[in-house]
């Protein structure tokens, strides 16, 4: 039995990086590989098991049939125990042009998520941009009727796993240049042709804006996050994903907006309260996430000129986003937006300063009206601190 190092493992290699994921192909049967590894674990139905951490999965019909058989020729790679690489043929050429194609024409037909994978790879690896036979083959395969019987889960993990990426706008980009929007990302098909506004407040498409503040969004996110230590990985992961999440929510009302009334978008934060629910549901994305990019498309201008804002109105946003645990990610989506600096930090210490105010004994328990002087008495100390 033999065993090969596989896949994207090999490309990082190439790429000068550290291998993350070790996946690893065996020769010979299923049975052998068990008899020979007692603690494998078989995953699912498929032919993969999981030992030591690592994935393993028979060779099948052999080498040339197994680098065939993979998503894009940058990751057809198999090495052998002995120091010998077998590759696609044209895995080194569109690994040094930084290209992404499939490995093989039928690559998107048989297994359609792949067209997902395509625009989550160019969001992880933001250099490498895809050819235009992959171009072709996701939209002839976003066209059959099985890209929409595309389990909703699998294809909201790509979409989870490009919201961490450091360039996660190519997501959407891509997904717009292979004409890939349809059904799973309906609520943006089109945008690519529609303004994001007058001229003199953005000069690109709703679909380029959103790529673009996604893009800012995990930029703005890495920076915050650089100074607070203090955040598990876990709680980093969910942080940025509601952030970018947020960021490609925002001015989702945009892109349904009536022709007659552009390059103007009046009331696309009605709108896009519908349209980012609807999207995180097909999607079946995380109820944490459902609830973000509503809030997004509700709170996003608010935020953005948060310092312009009467104490009433700051009290709302703060309180609204902090009952949601959004705070943070509101806030850096606003300053992505906005291209402002320190909102983030304003809203933090006016948060603690209103959070400080409690009810006088006279006022608890009476229901709505103990909200309301609540309400009231957070509104006063944010003027008075304020000098308004």
């Amino acid at each position: 039995m033999k065993y090969y190092l596989a896949g994207g493992a090999v490309r990082n290699l190439f790429l000068g990086g550290k291998p993350q994921d070790l996946d690893y192909v065996f020769t010979g049967t299923e049975e052998n590989f068990l008899a020979l590894n007692p603690g494998a674990r078989k995953l699912g139905r498929n032919a993969i098991y999981m030992l030591g951490g690592h994935e393993y999965t028979p060779l099948g019909e052999g080498i040339e049939a197994n680098l065939l058989a993979r998503d894009f020729t940058v990751n057809a790679f198999l090495l052998g125990e002995d120091g010998v690489l077998h590759m696609h043929p044209e895995a080194l050429s569109d690994l040094q042009a930084k290209r992404l194609n499939p490995a093989s024409p039928a690559g998107f037909s048989l297994d359609p998520l792949r067209v997902f994978r395509a625009a989550r790879f160019c969001s992880v690896f933001p250099d490498f941009k895809p050819g235009a036979a992959c171009l072709d083959l996701m939209a002839e395969a976003a066209a059959r009727e099985t890209f929409i019987r595309i389990s909703a889960e699998r294809v909201g993990q790509e979409c989870l796993k490009a919201l961490k990426a450091p360039r996660p706008g190519n997501f959407l980009r891509v997904l717009e240049r292979g004409r890939a929007l349809r059904y799973w990302f309906k609520e943006l098909s089109g945008s690519g042709r529609v303004p994001a506004g007058p001229p003199e407040y953005h000069n690109s498409s709703v679909l380029e804006h959103l790529a673009q503040i996604m893009d800012r969004a995990a930029r703005e996110f890495s920076v915050w996050l650089a100074l607070r230590p203090d955040i598990t990985a876990r709680k980093a992961e969910e942080l940025v994903q509601a952030t970018v999440w947020m960021a490609l929510c925002h001015d989702l009302g945009k892109a349904s907006t009536p022709g007659d009334m552009l390059p103007h978008h009046y009331q696309h934060e009605i709108r896009g309260i519908q349209a980012a629910a609807a999207l995180a549901s097909r999607l079946r994305l995380p109820a944490r996430l459902r609830g973000a990019g509503a809030l997004a498309a509700k709170l996003h201008m608010k935020a953005g000129m948060y310092r312009r804002l009467r104490p009433s109105t700051r009290v709302d946003v703060l309180t609204e986003a902090q009952a949601k645990g959004l705070l943070e990610p509101l806030f850096l989506l606003a300053q992505a937006d906005s291209g402002l600096s320190g909102l983030l930090e304003l809203a933090g210490t006016e948060l603690k300063r209103i959070l400080e105010v409690r009810l006088p004994p006279h006022w608890e328990n009476l229901g709505e009206k103990s909200g309301l002087h609540l309400r009231e008495l957070r509104c006063s100390a944010l003027s008075r601190s304020s000098g308004e």
